[in-house]
């Protein structure tokens, strides 16, 4: 509850007073969180398991799409469809055991249309377990999310997901219509893509909704958003917009100054140099809520010195940036170069160096 107030109160803060008046509805989970890193933006019950359904999907996309960048698999693959597709809830595409359709196909009906028996020929092909009755927690799905859209535009089957309408064995008797379950993806402003389904009860389980798991970008930012167990489609829509138009109104990507001057050089002991310049390892850049960021503070801790032999990339210290008292970034703080021991071999190579020069 408390989550859900803070929530509700930074939103009035941040977006037009139209949406501000938007109450969250009755969900089971919902999470949002910046792609790259993972942090989370808002959420609820983020880390609850329940049955996610066709949510499951989103594993056995992110294998193909691995698989692919690998070039273990390629789209025009004939997948044969398993004798297990018989047993298949709620088919889509009415695949036959033993009935051979290109990859390309089957992921388009699995990414359109949901399709369960696209789905297990697929799994099977890949060699992945595909369980129609997962539990999983809405962080956990929105992770796996941030990654499947992480190479988007080398993904050869991007173009699905915001796809309305199509169609698989087009021209043929066996035609069949794919309809795009995923209703944000067809005008949300940077939508990537994502996927929708629905849970029903079953014997291990009485929860039942509508789910859903959607990226979209804008600028640099990337954000995933997902709603477990919404009442309706309507707020399952409705909830998942909110959190993004959320994100990109209330958040911004920051990148405090940092002066090396206050840590580099560091001074090196028994060295054929007596100092080794320094500097953080990675981009010190983190997400923060509107306005806030200048109250960042830089706090890096490093040895007076350092005893040779220094390596290049070896770390030397450590730097780390807080937002009030969260710790927003950090990383190593590396040397830059490299600093040989001074050792009497090689100090009597720098002096004979040195005398033939003069």
């Amino acid at each position: 509850m408390k989550k859900l107030i803070a929530l509700i109160i930074i939103a009035a803060l941040v977006l037009p007073v139209h949406a501000a008046e938007y109450i969250i509805p009755d969900v089971k989970a919902y999470v949002l969180i910046e792609a790259e890193t993972g942090e989370i933006l808002y959420s609820h019950n983020e880390n609850e398991r329940f049955p996610v359904s066709s949510l499951a999907k989103i594993t056995l996309l992110l294998r193909i799409s691995e698989q692919l960048r690998a070039g273990k698999i390629s789209l025009t693959d004939a997948v044969p469809a398993p004798a297990s597709v018989m047993s298949a809830k709620a088919p889509v595409i009415w695949l036959d055991p033993g009935e051979v359709m290109p990859l390309r196909e089957l992921a388009k009906a699995v990414i359109i249309s949901s399709s369960n028996d696209a789905a297990l020929a697929l799994a099977e092909y890949v060699g992945l377990d595909f369980d129609e009755e997962i539990h999983s927690s809405a962080y956990e799905v929105a992770l796996k999310t941030a990654e499947l859209f992480k190479y988007f535009e080398q993904d050869p089957l991007a173009e699905f997901y915001t796809t309305r309408l199509s169609a698989v064995r087009a021209g043929t008797e066996r035609e069949t219509q794919l309809v795009n379950t995923n209703k944000i993806a067809q005008w949300y402003e940077g939508i990537l893509g994502g996927k929708a389904g629905t849970a029903h009860r079953t014997a291990q389980s009485a929860l039942s909704g509508f789910y859903a798991a959607n990226c979209a970008k804008r600028g640099d930012m990337r954000l995933v958003a997902v709603v477990l167990g919404a009442s309706s489609d309507d707020d399952r829509v409705n909830l998942t917009e909110h959190l993004l138009d959320s994100g990109f109104a209330g958040f911004e990507y920051v990148t405090p100054e940092v002066d090396t001057a206050e840590f580099s050089p560091v001074k090196v002991l028994r060295g054929v140099r007596n100092d080794v310049l320094a500097a953080p390892e990675c981009s010190m850049t983190f997400i923060a809520p509107r306005g806030t960021g200048s109250g960042a503070k830089v706090e890096f801790s490093l040895p007076e010195s350092v005893t040779a032999p220094v390596e290049a990339g070896q770390a030397l210290g450590r730097m780390v940036i807080r937002l009030g008292e969260k710790v927003v970034a950090e990383c190593d703080v590396i040397a830059l170069h490299a600093v040989e021991e001074l050792t009497f071999k090689k100090s009597v190579e720098i002096m004979t160096e040195s005398f033939f020069r003069c």
